[in-house]
């Protein structure tokens, strides 16, 4: 059952006063802030919730990591004070921050770091490139425009494309990367699309256009959503009469829509199909609403809120920002790693680990002989190492059918050490085998055909459990 906006705003009550998180807003924008925009908006809206915010302009922005303590701070430009990244930070990111390879390798390092941000550059990558999101949409099996790229001027390529659309003209002719209703235009015959194609690519030979069919419609809407909610909705009318555009940022008017069951569920898909948390679906449509899918016009990774709060009536940047109290919802990048990787226990016995995503078990597993249960310790050898711990409890398996003691052992992993649970028997070759539990802990995603990508290998480890 899909929430209504009114649903999500009750339950986003949160008491502020209790577990307050810091915030960074991270936009490319210009000097002179446009007070109306959403990044502002995001930042005021903050500061009256309690939330310790940082603006930063993502041009001249850097990160450091002090090397003895471990703190992570992000800077604007002449900003050598900077605002800590812990693990009460949050991360928003707005704007066309694709713009430069170097905004985007911020983000990542702000990833590698374990920062959770509202979009991974993943997913603000793909919904930045029109082209690359009609693909991902396409590979979910989405209802959208049929789409072609025009990756360069010659006269057999735009004939190539228009005829791949079925000569059905008008066609809408795209920019990949555009915003705000800027890089799309309506070209009515194939005479204009061959001239329009070349005054593109001369002015900007490195242009990246596509050509995609047109739906008619006297609107679109835009949905946004957060976190697998569908927040709000809004009808865009067209601009003017000889204008298809629907952009609020061009002026077009914005209505209160009843989205049907099919249409939320469209977008929901198209959402997760991007991997996005925030952001703001584009659709148009379709005849019989109730009956068949809407059209997906595109992603946007970086929505507006304003035409949203005014049709709902309801702020929905302090929405959004009320969510995000709740911890739970914040999405951190996981770490690649290999199937196998390094890790130390006790004092600094370091040991291989294979990471078992089929391990479901509510432990994770050590190598272990010569064990001995005393009352209420178990002592044990590993590799030659003794250990004694205080017994945990037993753990029951089925095959074979047998009890193993169970000790809390601390497990150290890239510079972070973790309390966690572990089973003592014997594992033979590999002396750790660490369970789903530990992976998510950790935040890791495994990459089964790689090995020991993070970590050094151990002198003559083994290869197979």
């Amino acid at each position: 059952m899909i929430k209504s906006f009114k649903e999500i705003v009750a339950e986003a009550v949160v008491d502020t006063s209790k577990d307050p998180y810091r915030l960074v807003v991270l936009a490319d924008r210009p000097k002179k802030l446009n007070e109306k925009g959403t990044s502002q908006k995001i930042i005021a809206t903050a500061e009256k919730l309690g939330i310790e915010t940082y603006n930063v302009r993502v041009n001249g922005a850097f990160l450091r990591r002090d090397e003895d303590s471990g703190v992570v701070t992000i800077h604007n430009e002449r900003d050598e004070k900077g605002f800590e990244l812990d693990e009460d930070t949050l991360v928003l990111i707005r704007g066309s921050v694709t713009k430069k390879d170097s905004y985007l390798d911020l983000i990542s390092q702000i990833e590698r770091y374990g920062i959770p941000t509202n979009n991974t550059r993943e997913c603000i990558e793909v919904c930045s490139d029109k082209f690359r999101t009609y693909l991902r949409l396409q590979e979910i099996g989405m209802n959208q425009p049929k789409t072609v790229l025009i990756p360069n001027d010659e006269p057999e390529v735009v004939d190539g494309a228009h005829e791949a659309l079925d000569n059905k003209f008008p066609m809408v002719l795209k920019t990949l990367q555009g915003a705000k209703g800027v890089g799309v235009l309506l070209v009515e015959t194939e005479r204009s699309l061959q001239s329009t194609v070349q005054l593109v690519y001369k002015i900007d030979p490195y242009a990246d256009i596509l050509l995609q069919e047109y739906i008619e419609s006297d609107y679109d809407v835009r949905v946004m959503i957060v976190n697998k909610e569908i927040v709000g909705a809004m009808k865009r009318e067209k601009l003017a009469q000889d204008d298809f555009r629907s952009n609020i940022a061009q002026g077009a008017k914005a209505v209160p829509v009843e989205l049907t069951e099919l249409e939320k569920d469209a977008c929901l898909r198209a959402c997760k199909g991007v991997n996005g948390q925030w952001v703001g679906v584009d659709f148009i449509p379709a005849e019989d609403r109730e009956n068949e899918q809407p059209y997906i016009l595109e992603v946007n990774h970086s929505a507006g809120t304003q035409g949203i709060s005014e049709v709902v009536g309801e702020d929905v940047t302090k929405m959004v920002l009320k969510l995000y109290f709740d911890r739970d919802l914040w999405k951190r990048q996981p770490t690649e790693c290999g199937v196998l990787e390094t890790i130390e226990i006790g004092k600094e016995h370091e040991m291989t680990v294979k990471m078992d995503t089929g391990n479901n078990t509510s432990v994770c597993s050590l190598h272990a002989e010569d064990i001995e249960v005393k009352g209420k310790k178990v002592s044990w050898k590993t590799e030659g190492i003794k250990y004694t711990y205080p017994l945990k409890r037993y753990v029951s398996l089925l095959k074979p059918a047998e009890e193993r003691p169970v000790v809390e052992m601390e497990v150290k992993f890239l510079n972070t050490t973790y309390t966690q649970e572990v089973g003592l028997d014997k594992r033979n070759q590999i002396p750790f085998l660490a369970n789903r539990d530990f992976m998510k802990r950790a935040n890791l995603m495994i990459n089964p055909a790689r090995k020991f990508m993070l970590t050094n290998k151990r002198d003559e480890p083994a290869e197979d459990s």
